[in-house]
């Protein structure tokens, strides 16, 4: 669920149990993605992107042509920056997406950080092998993640991918502040879906501050 998506468009109780760590993804990540793999189906679904730039109202349907297509506003109105944005969401897009992703088994020291009689939350290290945006991998090892789990019927409801600390990915780029937090609700199948992602990016670049917040909502899920 690692897809840094929002940032291209514009680009996780009790305190007893904190101290308990695991390096390995636990029994229960495995569950939840080996449950959402196996019971995943092709929805159509509507998807806002909302930014101090964009507004954007998109529909992805299965068997159309591109499969993610933009309602509004018309794409004759877009500037080519955002003409080419809309081409890579179009390219990347596989379809609804799933909280407990087959990329969360990539994802590398797993620790449990606390739990009540539902829920747990474990931190854990971001990978490449975890992370589809080709921008994002290259900074993986400078972020974080956080995620909490159901502990019946085991799946994903929150998802965190932070910096702790400002870094450089590339020459006179400056990043100060990267933070993505996936909300998940459940699909017609029971298996939790990114409802929403909230992705700010904060830093300079050649000279030129950028502070940007994204807001992407995914709803109207069905079968088609």
């Amino acid at each position: 669920m690692l897809r840094s998506l929002a940032p291209i468009v514009a680009l996780a109780a009790l305190a007893a149990s904190a101290t308990a760590q695991t390096t390995q993804p636990p029994s229960a990540l495995l569950q939840a993605v080996s449950a959402t793999q196996t019971a995943k189906a092709p929805y159509a679904f509507d998807m806002d992107v909302v930014s101090q730039e964009l507004n954007w109202r998109l529909r992805y349907h299965p068997r159309a042509n591109p499969r993610l297509q933009l309602q509004r506003p018309s794409t004759t109105d877009l500037e080519s920056d955002q003409r080419r944005a809309l081409q890579r969401m179009q390219e990347r897009m596989e379809g609804l997406p799933w909280c407990a992703s087959e990329e969360m088994r990539r994802v590398a020291d797993v620790r449990l950080l606390r739990e009540d009689a539902q829920t747990a939350t474990y931190s854990f290290q971001p990978t490449r092998e975890s992370i589809r945006s080709e921008q994002a991998r290259a900074f993986a090892q400078r972020l974080r993640g956080e995620f909490t789990i159901t502990k019946a019927a085991p799946d994903l409801t929150r998802v965190r991918i932070y910096a702790p600390r400002g870094f450089s990915p590339m020459l006179l780029v400056d990043i100060e502040r990267f933070d993505i937090v996936i909300s998940c609700a459940a699909a017609p199948n029971g298996r939790r879906y990114a409802a929403e992602t909230v992705s700010e990016v904060r830093g300079s670049a050649f000279g030129q501050a950028f502070n940007e917040r994204t807001i992407q909502r995914t709803h109207s899920v069905a079968a088609p």
